[in-house]
């Protein structure tokens, strides 16, 4: 049984750990803020792993995000967002 899974790191910036996971085709990617305060997450500091996909879901809220615009991460809390 062959797997593909890969996971992409991102440089921690700010209190926020960002990387993606892919498996089986499917790519996530989580959001860790670490901090006390709601941050605001550039779109150029994800793009290298979001590749050619434009948006995702917020798996927990069912929430469409949108790649080519800055997240809002609240304080403590952390987000995975499934690739379209």
């Amino acid at each position: 049984m062959s797997e593909n899974k890969t996971v992409k790191y991102h440089i921690p910036e700010q209190g926020i750990y960002v990387y993606a996971r892919t498996s089986e085709g499917k790519t996530e990617m989580i959001i860790l803020n670490s901090t006390n305060k709601e941050q605001v997450l550039p779109c150029q500091h994800y793009n290298a792993l979001t590749r050619d996909s434009k948006g995702g879901t917020i798996l927990t809220s069912g929430k469409k995000v949108d790649f080519t615009k800055n997240l809002i991460i609240p304080a403590n809390q952390s987000l995975i967002i499934e690739f379209k």
